[in-house]
């Protein structure tokens, strides 16, 4: 079992990261469909969620995501997908 226990310096560094975070996302005001694209997909991290939500393509959103980003909020979201994909995209 791994010691999940850090240090104050980098759990504190750890909560600043996320607040960064948070309020991106709710200070994040999207006005064309792939800004909206971005939010839902930060709201939700699910690409099928973000396509039945929106009623796109899962496609498209997998494009969206998967581009690179616009803009900052898309820069951490684009690398958080490619991330949490990465198991699927490896070559062996």
């Amino acid at each position: 079992m791994a010691n999940n226990f850090m240090t104050f310096d980098k759990a504190k560094k750890e909560i600043q990261r996320l607040q960064h975070y948070v309020d991106l996302v709710e200070g994040y005001q999207p006005i064309s469909l792939d800004q909206e694209i971005v939010k839902e997909y930060a709201l939700t991290s699910s690409l099928k969620e973000v396509s039945k939500r929106l009623n796109v393509s899962y496609e498209k959103v997998a494009d969206v995501i998967s581009s690179l980003g616009k803009d900052e909020l898309h820069k951490v979201v684009h690398s958080a997908y490619m991330k949490k994909t990465k198991h699927t995209r490896s070559w062996y």
